[in-house]
């Protein structure tokens, strides 16, 4: 007797929502061996000595999640007046912990800010506005691996580190540009249209609205790369505040394992255990132990873990007013 082709081949998504908690609990497993390995006592230490940190780093991410609202508010165009900033700052945080624990990430994170804010310009134009700010987080994602390169080039030579930044760089611009050329490609509109009626008119809005600016936004671009610049302090200011006397290069290359540690841990709910591993295996690069390495990554997670508790809560904390469009 066949097995049906459905019960047969699983979809991704149905995959997915079986790698996804298999991987989260391999990168917490990684994450008790370090912690192990390195010794709580010590970690403990490293830990105490960098809290009183904790409130400006806090104060970086709040800047940096407020400059992702910037992005996607500035790519829906001539149309973001109609949007209230309050409204996408509060699908920002709302969106948190989605685009920090959801498979697609950042993805997931621009399609929830889009449902919580279509109803002021409709669905397509929404959608549109959210693709485009993804486009742009992996154009600026690319543009600030080359500092990021060139700085663990400069630190290690042609390292790995180095290669995978510079296939970092290349990869994400290209993936960016080919999202905004397939969202304005007029062919791809028109077969759309013809082979799914029911959306032929959303389709038309959404690539009206993703031409409305040219095939790399500015503003949606400027707005996530400074996003991406305050993450390179944040994370020079936690290797401050852990110990290690940080400079520039160091700064960058930071920065560097930490987005490499994101696109190799896709699947890793918040990189648990993943960007600990990449800093532990770049202590030497730091000039720095172990420990002090791994703290960065530990603080980051505490700052991840706050914004994912205020993203959730926030639904229920600040309401919106409908009859105030807002």
């Amino acid at each position: 007797m066949s097995i049906p082709l459905q019960i047969r081949k699983p979809t991704r998504a149905r995959m997915l929502a079986v790698l996804r908690p298999a991987f989260a609990v391999m990168g917490l497993g990684v994450l008790v061996l370090l912690v192990r390995d390195v010794g709580t006592e010590e970690l403990g230490k490293v830990l105490s000595r960098a809290a009183p940190w904790l409130p400006l780093v806090l104060l970086l991410e709040a800047a940096r999640l407020a400059l992702d609202a910037v992005g996607t508010w500035v790519a829906y165009g001539s149309r973001s007046q109609e949007v209230p900033f309050r409204a996408m700052l509060r699908a920002q945080l709302i969106s948190t912990p989605v685009s920090t624990l959801a498979p697609a990430g950042r993805t997931a994170g621009e399609a929830m800010k889009a449902a919580l804010v279509s109803r002021y310009t409709g669905g397509a134009t929404a959608a549109a506005a959210a693709a485009t700010s993804q486009a742009a987080s992996l154009v600026s994602g690319g543009l600030i691996s080359i500092p990021c390169a060139l700085a663990a080039y400069l630190l290690t030579g042609s390292s790995w580190l180095t290669l995978a930044l510079g296939v970092h760089t290349v990869a994400l611009v290209l993936v960016g540009m080919g999202m905004r050329a397939g969202m304005r490609a007029q062919r791809l509109g028109a077969w759309l249209k013809r082979r799914f009626h029911r959306i032929a008119t959303h389709t038309e809005t959404f690539q009206d609205s993703a031409r409305c600016d040219g095939l790399l936004p500015a503003r949606p671009i400027v707005a996530t790369f400074l996003g991406r610049a305050l993450q390179v302090v944040q994370y020079g200011t936690l290797a401050v505040a852990v110990g290690i006397d940080t400079n520039t290069l160091q700064a960058l290359v930071a920065q560097g394992l930490n987005m490499v540690a994101l696109a190799v841990g896709t699947l890793v709910p918040g990189q648990f255990g993943v960007s600990d591993g990449a800093f532990a295996l770049s202590a030497q690069l730091f000039g720095t132990t172990v420990a002090k390495a791994v703290s960065i990554a530990l603080l980051a997670h505490v700052v991840q873990v706050l914004f994912v508790l205020v993203g959730s809560l926030t639904p229920m904390v600040w309401k919106t007013d409908a009859s105030k469009g807002d």
